[in-house]
């Protein structure tokens, strides 16, 4: 079985090649047409590997994944590779587990606010882009309740599938359905934007279109960043996110796998935490762009950092303290199962990180990229956002895969303490990144 241990691998040894690759790519498809076409090309792509994955490969799994026997032996033949042999025994779900980390890394960071950047002025990015995390953290409260919905065995799809099909199976190919029909909307929404807004646009009417294709390449924009200061701030704040969360991820699945050991019910409960996200996200940004306009760009950026912390560390608290839980009285009702508190509490921290991060914080970072040169939006965003967010996830998973590696018997709740150490030192780092982009950022807006 792929436990929460392997996550720690796959961001490290899957995510990080993987997301370096993808903006190689990108970078020379921005060489040779334009973010348009290559955006479609990119979601294209996610869609055919999702359909493949869900009915073919997962149904027919004996046959395109090695035989489970061999792959136990070789883990007692050879432990300090335990969990490099476990990955190659479900070496489809790694490869899943990646693209769908790389999904929202890519599509909404990445494309959605490249197309953001190019057809809003800066003037306008206080007013405008809360309200795009409004609406597009709608999403998180429809595949909430779309996840939990199909976890039952009562939706309308169920008629389709034979008796007796894996409940699991069934959940993953109706999930599948649901994004494919959702990309395909994507996709014509995105067409329609070009046609009627983008080249329709005065500045970008008076460009040609060839003169959007980019010319420098992945090197030369990578030692035009590493000499940028402006771009270096940005990269902290986003390797703090994804070390933050990496090194809360892998502990809060082991929990959470404890508390709900049938993957229905497992789902099920990311599922509503996922609902949760999309509430928080949309509150936050409700009054984001208030707080953006009233008290500055640097209000807005340093909440999440801040609030993170104080979160994250009432989830790592509530693991170091695990066993006097049972003995505390909260607010007069005794703790019977820590583990209900425990998956609570990292809950919690999942809906207020991710519900900062998707509005707020997002929306100021964007913010920080509207005044610089087409080039640096592209390749230097691509870069910054892709790279930079998997360098973090790679970071985080280094210490756990080296623990894990040297010590195959070790489990997360060996080294919680040291997580939570880290995780707050990494908060900190996080928001100095922030004090000192906010300083950049009123330069360039003073130029």
């Amino acid at each position: 079985m792929v436990g929460p241990e392997v996550i720690s691998y796959i961001k490290l040894w899957g995510e990080m090649p993987m997301g370096i690759l993808f903006v190689i790519i990108y970078s020379k498809m921005c060489n040779v047409m334009t973010t348009e076409r290559a955006f479609r090309y990119i979601i294209c792509f996610f869609m055919i590997v999702d359909l493949i994955f869900a009915f073919i490969i997962f149904p027919n799994q004996q046959f395109f994944h090695p035989n489970p026997e061999l792959v136990s032996n070789l883990v007692l033949e050879y432990p300090h590779s335990k969990w490099f042999l476990i990955m190659w025994g479900k070496w489809s779900f790694i490869v899943m587990y990646i693209l769908g980390e790389l999904w929202p890394v890519i599509v909404f960071n990445l494309l959605f606010w490249q197309l953001a950047n190019k057809i809003t002025k800066t003037e306008e990015a206080s007013r405008f882009y809360p309200t795009f995390s409004i609406f597009g953290q709608i999403n998180c409260l429809i595949a909430g309740s779309i996840i939990v919905y199909f976890s039952s065995k009562h939706h309308f799809l169920m008629p389709f599938f034979q008796v007796g099909t894996d409940q699991t199976e069934i959940l993953l190919q109706c999930l599948t359905a649901m994004v494919i029909v959702i990309g395909i909307v994507l996709i014509a929404t995105h067409i329609y934007i070009e046609k009627t807004i983008i080249y329709n646009n005065a500045t970008t009417r008076r460009e040609n279109i060839s003169k959007q294709i980019l010319k420098l390449s992945f090197l030369e924009s990578l030692k035009f960043l590493l000499k940028s200061k402006y771009f270096g701030c940005i990269t902290i704040i986003l390797i703090s996110y994804s070390v933050s969360m990496n090194l809360m991820e892998g502990l809060w699945m082991a929990k959470v796998k404890d508390l709900y050991p049938d993957t229905n019910d497992f789902i099920a409960y990311h599922g509503k935490v996922l609902y949760w996200t999309g509430v928080f996200t949309i509150f936050c940004a409700f009054f984001g762009g208030a707080i953006i306009r009233k008290f500055g760009w640097l209000w807005g950026a340093i909440l999440t950092p801040v609030l993170t912390m104080v979160a994250g560390t009432l989830f790592f608290g509530s693991v170091v303290f695990e066993d006097k839980l049972i003995q505390l009285d909260l607010l007069g009702v005794a703790i019977h199962s820590p583990l209900i508190l425990i998956a609570f509490t990292g809950g919690a921290l999942n809906v207020v990180a991710k519900g900062l991060k998707y509005s707020l914080c997002d929306s100021t970072k964007e913010m920080a990229y509207i005044p610089l040169s087409p080039e640096e939006k592209t390749k230097g965003k691509a870069i910054a956002d892709v790279v930079g967010a998997k360098i973090g996830k790679s970071a985080g998973a280094f210490l756990q895969f080296a623990t894990f590696t040297i010590f195959p018997h070790t489990t997360y709740n060996d080294i919680a303490t040291m997580l939570m150490t880290l995780f707050i030192m990494i908060c900190v780092v996080w928001t100095i990144g922030v004090v000192t982009l906010s300083k950049e950022y009123n330069k360039i807006l003073l130029d």
